[in-house]
């Protein structure tokens, strides 16, 4: 058997032959597509860079990918006719079409969503002073997206030949148990909503939440906030939990939005008052010698005292300030260090908790 007539065995109702020509077609356009977005856009990029207008660059990053899908898209079609396909795969097959082309669709929308808004709205936004639009527009993007979705889906589920009222209407239990699944991702795009309302936040302020959450502000989202903390990680939480917490705003306990750091130190209480004097202005001294520490503000500036006779120890409150681009962690950590190993070369000793028992002798 030579060649030839292996291309004309039979496989499934079609020939080998008729495979091959299919996969040739399909590949072919797949390479149409890379040739496209590696070469024919870069080109496209170069010319419009060179434009003072934005709107052929608005058109070069809608139609970038989405048109390479689309050239998929169409490469698939035609390699579909090529072959014989029985009524159900038929069937099977215009649906995919169908499917493909939706999301098509809705890529390209999404894409023109996120070109105009990038083109068009952040420059204005930039230039506005009011940090409103900053939040809203990220949440008013991301909403809209999840409606152009939404719309897609219920257009394909009435392609498919289904009754949308009719099929929500006999969910029945189903339905419920949808709802009641819902209610959590409700709860938390509400709770967005307060949060943007209530602006007591706003992105890149600092903020602590239930003394169990703190860090810059990132992100508010329509399920969560996200927020960076001072070693650089990053925390999710739910816009519902944020909404119904305590929220402490460092970023608004001065008029230069400086990071305020307050610590409680504990001396034992058979500490003389030379040396509770002496620790006190061991703290002022580094404070005043660590130069990121804020000075001579009246807002700003710090302090040191001698705030209270505790149980079990003597303590001394102190807090200062420091500009918000110095390193948190890198700061803290030099001063509680510096404020240790004073302490411990002047003889000042922390106290810890402990209790004194007084036997009385009969």
């Amino acid at each position: 058997m030579n060649f030839e007539n292996y291309l004309e065995i039979s496989l499934l109702g079609n020939t080998i032959k008729s495979y091959i020509i299919a996969l040739i077609i399909l590949i072919l356009f797949i390479g149409l597509g890379k040739v496209f977005s590696f070469f024919i856009i870069k080109i496209m990029k170069k010319i419009a860079s060179k434009t003072k207008t934005v709107l052929d660059d608005i058109i070069i990053s809608i139609i970038e990918k989405p048109f390479v899908f689309g050239l998929f898209i169409t490469g698939f079609y035609i390699a579909g006719n090529y072959l014989n396909l029985s009524e159900f795969s038929t069937k099977i097959y215009y649906r995919t079409i169908e499917i493909m082309i939706v999301i098509l669709v809705i890529w390209t929308i999404i894409k023109l969503l996120d070109a105009i808004i990038e083109h068009y709205l952040l420059p204005v936004i930039e230039k506005s002073e009011s940090q409103l639009d900053d939040q809203l527009l990220p949440f008013i993007k991301n909403t809209v997206k999840v409606i152009i979705i939404v719309i897609g889906a219920i257009f394909l589920i009435k392609d498919f030949g289904y009754d949308v009222t009719s099929l929500v209407a006999g969910l029945g239990i189903g339905g419920l148990a949808f709802a009641l699944a819902a209610q959590p991702l409700l709860t938390n795009l509400f709770g967005g909503i307060a949060i943007i309302a209530d602006k007591s936040f706003h992105i890149g302020d600092r903020i602590r939440i239930d003394d169990r959450y703190e860090g810059y502000v990132t992100q508010i989202g329509m399920r969560s906030t996200t927020l960076k903390s001072p070693i650089d990680t990053f925390i999710n939480i739910p816009n519902s939990v944020i909404a119904s917490s305590a929220i402490e705003n460092k970023s608004r306990e001065n008029k230069d939005h400086a990071i305020r750091f307050t610590l409680r130190i504990g001396i034992v209480y058979n500490t003389p008052s030379e040396k509770i004097k002496e620790a006190i202005q061991i703290i002022k001294n580094i404070f005043e010698e660590h130069p990121a520490v804020i000075k001579n503000d009246p807002v700003a500036n710090y302090y040191v005292g001698f705030s209270e006779f505790a149980d079990s120890s003597l303590i001394l409150n102190a807090g200062y300030s420091i500009p918000p681009k110095e390193g948190i962690s890198k700061v803290r950590t030099e001063i509680n260090l510096a404020i240790k190993e004073r302490f411990e070369k002047a003889g000042i000793e922390f106290a810890f908790p402990t209790q004194t028992i007084y036997l009385k002798k009969e």
